[in-house]
């Protein structure tokens, strides 16, 4: 049986365990938080700081077939690049193409060299787009709606101009020679810029190429997350991942088939494929929801992010229902798929109703 080490434990670490799972890929978790969000879902549970303890993530590699990190704790991050030849199995990193995605500024400046869209620099009107240099997703975001609330501002801070229109991904694995791009999705954001739902889209072959040159310019070796948004001024890039992202991955291989982790696999232990059948064609929809004073509420990953115990609450034909608890608040993930759009819906709805159905219960029972 394969079997794969995930560093971090978080969001990330909880994708890698589900798809891994779904590949029949035995998983071993490691990380210093001895109540991390998903330790309770994994095969194997190992609690100790990699940078503390070398030797034992040296001897856990000698019986993985690979070691993916998924956290972005730059010391984590600095000593596996440091160790990566004391290793058993093939670290599934690419640290090059991390250092130019963390970095903002780099990234932009990546995108500009070789003819990336992106929205523009420091422009001359509000309203603007902010964001911080070296954070991920997200975090420390804004829109600014007029110049006054420039005043003080991180001179870090980048500012762009700000454009409307959906947000929209694609995932690329590569092994340095041949880049593989696999199923276009839609980010569904919320009022703190934050993701609680993703749909898959129709094939959108411009972002098709940009990701597929993006890639093969950076020579990747991993994973990597393009990000961009659907614009009526066109297709503008936001911002590129190197490494495994969450809740997209998981409306790619229900609603094409592929697993990205499998491909991952692929991309370190042989060659990656880059044209790749999608052996399914379905509708899925992937979401998070709290229960609130008005029923339940969709909501942004964050809210899981406090969180020690996430685990499988319902699963059947079309349908998967995960439960975070032991945070401020309490978050249930709903995957529902299904060869047609309305009946993907439909099993969402059931979903929604055992939900319901539960917390009416519980509180009740409080």
């Amino acid at each position: 049986m394969r079997s794969i080490a995930i560093i971090g434990g978080k969001l990330q670490g909880f994708e890698a365990n589900y798809l891994a799972k779904k590949a029949g890929i035995r998983v071993l978790l490691i990380d210093r938080n001895p109540k991390v969000l998903s330790r309770n879902i994994v095969d194997e549970f190992h609690c100790f700081d990699i940078i503390e303890e070398q030797e034992k993530l040296i001897e856990i590699s000698r019986n993985v077939d690979g070691i993916l990190p998924v956290n972005e704790d730059q010391n984590t991050l600095d000593l596996l690049r440091n160790i990566e030849n004391k290793l058993a199995c093939p670290l599934i990193f690419d640290f090059d193409a991390y250092d130019t995605s963390m970095n903002k500024k780099c990234s932009k400046d990546f995108f500009n060299s070789i003819g990336i869209p992106t929205p523009l620099d420091k422009p001359n009107l509000p309203p603007y787009f902010i964001k911080p240099p070296c954070e991920s997703s997200s975090s420390g975001t804004a829109i600014i709606y007029n110049d006054v609330e420039l005043e003080g501002l991180d001179p870090s801070m980048l500012i762009e101009e700000y454009v409307e229109g959906d947000v929209i991904s694609l995932e690329v694995i590569g092994d340095r020679e041949h880049f593989a791009v696999f199923k276009e999705t839609k980010v569904h954001i919320d009022d703190g810029y934050d993701c609680h739902m993703v749909t898959p889209i129709d094939r959108y072959p411009e972002f098709r190429d940009i990701a597929y040159n993006l890639a093969k310019n950076l020579s990747l070796k991993g994973i990597m997350d393009v990000e961009a948004i659907d614009s009526s001024k066109g297709l503008k890039v936001l911002e590129i991942d190197a490494r495994l992202p969450s809740q997209t991955p998981t409306v790619v291989y229900h609603s094409s088939g592929i697993n990205l982790i499998e491909m991952l696999l692929q991309a370190f232990l042989g060659d990656i494929q880059e044209e790749n059948e999608h052996p399914e064609d379905q509708y899925c929809i992937f979401e998070h929801l709290s229960p609130m004073k008005d029923g339940l509420v969709g909501v942004g990953e964050h809210m899981l992010s406090d969180g020690n115990d996430y685990r499988q609450f319902h699963i059947s034909d079309g349908l998967e229902i995960f439960q975070c608890r032991g945070g401020k608040h309490e978050v249930f993930t709903l995957i529902s798929w299904a060869k047609e759009k309305k009946d993907a819906q439909k099993k969402r709805n059931e979903g929604l109703e055992m939900i319901t159905k539960y917390i009416s219960k519980s509180r009740q029972g409080a």
